[in-house]
């Protein structure tokens, strides 16, 4: 049996790489249950470096309901409307209900798993609006 090892070595990490791609739900869960105060600081930190398949699974997840400490109306909303030339500040106090709106807007996003990948990759406000519902609002805003 004549096996070049350099044929061996691809073949080994295509295995390992199927059975990570696998695994990453099941990982992203259990450090979602071992470790939630962790895993709520690495979901609401931006800056937070992510290895790209553990950050493509934490997306769906998010997108499909597992919030897991993650408020978008705190954490991705204030991005996402200074992307748009809009803070809460521009908010009078008589104008808090809309305020308010837009948090609840966010918190039930149903593409919050985008939001929260845009928000972490800098997308552009080209790009958010594609995507976001309420972009529209926030254009509106003087």
């Amino acid at each position: 049996m004549n096996i070049r090892i350099d044929c061996l070595v691809t073949g080994m990490h295509r295995i390992s790489d199927f059975f990570y791609r696998l695994s990453l739900p099941k990982l992203v869960l259990d450090v979602q249950d071992g470790s939630p105060e962790i895993y709520r600081k690495m979901i609401q930190d931006a800056d937070f470096k992510l290895e790209a398949g553990f950050e493509r699974e934490v997306a769906r997840q998010l997108s499909n309901g597992g919030l897991w400490g993650l408020s978008p109306g705190e954490a991705l909303m204030p991005v996402m409307m200074s992307r748009f030339g809009v803070s809460k500040s521009d908010f009078s106090s008589t104008e808090s209900s809309q305020l308010e709106a837009l948090a609840e807007a966010c918190n039930n996003c149903p593409v919050v798993g985008v939001c929260w990948k845009s928000v972490r990759s800098g997308a552009s406000v080209e790009e958010s609006r594609a995507f976001c519902p309420s972009a529209e609002k926030f254009e509106r805003r003087p």
